[in-house]
């Protein structure tokens, strides 16, 4: 085995190896300035969220599914987005459908944000942003059905629809209406 550590002891491979593990999984105490960890970091990208939580994959195929129907696809046309635009005519504005608007969010942990340790939110993203952070535990424990509805809901919001109003229960309770298999 060669040494990846410059040789600084016999240790130090497998010591370098374990902080790899570690950044590469998200663990904490990857924000270190060594040489091993500033490699992995910049070798290897870290794994999407649904590829280390199978219930957030599942989510995401079970409302891709979902969004084919043209039945739930009307959802798009029952909010508006802050500008005033239709949720459709927004959608068609970016060239992609209901479906490659749901794949281009970017599912990331709600780990330590507020939103999630006040126990406020199962997912929230910004208006007019790709990147939906998801309270895990919350979010696990729904039934399927809801756990779809939620990424509808947050994709709505990628397009531009705000909250307060339309209240958040009603944006979900419209989705898991049009959305039913």
């Amino acid at each position: 085995m060669r040494e990846v550590d410059g040789g600084r002891g016999p240790g130090s491979a497998l010591a370098s190896w374990i902080f790899f593990v570690g950044c590469v999984v998200g663990v904490a105490g990857c924000a270190s300035n060594s040489e091993a960890g500033h490699a992995a970091r910049a070798s290897l990208p870290r794994p999407a969220l649904e590829d280390l939580i199978p219930d957030i994959r599942l989510a995401r195929l079970g409302a891709r599914e979902r969004l084919g129907d043209p039945g739930c696809q009307a959802v798009l046309t029952d909010f508006k987005a802050v500008t005033g635009q239709q949720l459709d005519e927004v959608l068609r504005t970016t060239g992609r459908t209901a479906q490659e608007q749901l794949d281009h969010l970017v599912l990331q942990s709600g780990l330590g944000r507020p939103l999630c340790n006040r126990g406020v939110s199962v997912a929230f993203t910004q208006i007019d942003s790709p990147i939906v952070s998801i309270c895990l535990r919350p979010f696990t424990l729904l039934p399927p059905a809801k756990r779809e509805a939620v990424l509808i809901h947050e994709m709505l919001h990628s397009l531009g629809l705000g909250e307060n109003p339309p209240e958040s229960v009603a944006i979900t309770a419209r989705v898991l209406a049009r959305c039913e298999h």
